[in-house]
């Protein structure tokens, strides 16, 4: 919608957030984004954000945002979903991630500001049991985060 979003806003201080690098033209990046709605509806209240970073191919900013909108509105996105530029810009925006170039990536950070963990790519359902365990083992991290006092 236009409004810019940044990392000290008081809307993520003292919580525990989740950023996901996504992109509308990402398939695992649609198999992720319907569990982290999932996750987000449930531990909302309980200090989880969630924003998602997206970068797009054509660099054309209105065509662009329509594609975020349309991927947010496909799997009943509340969380913000910002477009953070084209794909070309995604390293030079992202210049801590080393080596970065996985769809979707998520980056898990505590109610202290720090970086906990970094997960590159998402299993989907095609994985079976592997999907699970992940989605398992995700959420287990967020609890945990979530558990901690942030100082």
């Amino acid at each position: 919608d236009g409004k810019e979003v940044a990392w000290d806003d008081a809307h993520f201080r003292g919580k525990v957030v989740i950023v996901s690098i996504t992109g509308t033209w990402c398939p695992s990046c649609h198999e992720e984004t319907p569990f982290l709605q999932n996750l987000y509806a449930r531990l909302h209240k309980a200090g989880l954000e969630v924003v998602a970073l997206a970068f797009e191919y054509t660099g054309d900013a209105e065509r662009d945002r329509k594609q975020v909108r349309i991927f947010a509105d496909r799997h009943g996105v509340t969380y913000p979903m910002l477009l953070a530029g084209s794909t070309e810009d995604a390293p030079e925006k992202l210049p801590q991630l080393e080596n970065f170039g996985a769809y979707p990536t998520a980056i898990f950070i505590g109610r202290d500001g720090r970086v906990r963990r970094v997960h590159t790519g998402f299993e989907g359902k095609a994985t079976g049991g592997r999907s699970v365990k992940l989605k398992a083992e995700i959420e287990a991290l967020v609890r945990d985060l979530l558990a901690e006092s942030g100082k």
